[in-house]
């Protein structure tokens, strides 16, 4: 990542050519997450933060393929347990789950990394704007301090980080293998809801 200075040394540059930005906060306008026209600097951190975050990502599924291909074995033997035999098996459903709890842990982390990535690009794009609404205020087109909140081109972590899971059955690894995609959904799903599996056989269970 750059530095905070040279964040601000482009906010400085740029701010003759964000008027229209400037003015609008002036007037206690919040720019919404997509705003267009965001300046080169901005849309580069967010270039950066999409190939680093898209980087971990691959990293971490590839380091655990392993760990993967475990998974989806395991699950098709608790999915027949449970499933098609309709007799409950905690001993592979615990297997089954400290895989997951393994690789749950796994993803939190590459998470939190991706985050860290996203915080660190946040903290440049604010000391851009603050150096911009400086030089603005120099120029007489805005008074007062940078309002809170105002942030234009925020990044934020696309929806994908949010359930960790789904790595599971989306990684390469099941391209074209929807029925082991399927299993491990299966599997995924006994586990969380186990309770409910727990000595009432999957054919006879109501709803």
């Amino acid at each position: 990542m750059l530095s905070s200075a040279r964040a601000r040394s482009h906010g400085r540059r740029d701010a003759a050519g964000l008027r229209e930005f400037l003015r609008k906060a002036a007037r206690g306008h919040q720019p919404a997450d997509a705003t267009p026209g965001l300046p080169p600097y901005v849309l580069g951190l967010h270039a950066r933060v999409r190939r680093g975050t898209a980087r971990l990502r691959s990293r971490t599924l590839r380091a655990h393929r392993a760990l993967h291909i475990r998974i989806e074995a395991e699950s098709v033997r608790v999915v027949h347990q449970y499933q098609v035999r309709g007799k409950p098996a905690p001993a592979a459903l615990a297997r089954f789950g400290r895989m997951v709890g393994e690789w749950r842990s796994t993803a939190a982390e590459c998470r939190q990394q991706a985050q860290q990535l996203a915080d660190e690009a946040n903290q440049l794009i604010a000391c851009y704007w603050d150096a911009a609404w400086a030089a603005g205020q120099a120029d007489g087109l805005v008074d007062g301090v940078r309002p809170a909140g105002w942030l234009p081109g925020e990044i934020a972590l696309d929806r994908t980080w949010e359930h960790i899971d789904d790595s599971l059955l989306t990684d390469r690894w099941y391209a074209g293998r929807g029925t082991a995609a399927s299993a491990v959904a299966q599997a995924l799903h006994i586990l969380d809801h186990q309770a409910a599996y727990d000595g009432a056989p999957s054919g006879v269970r109501e709803g």
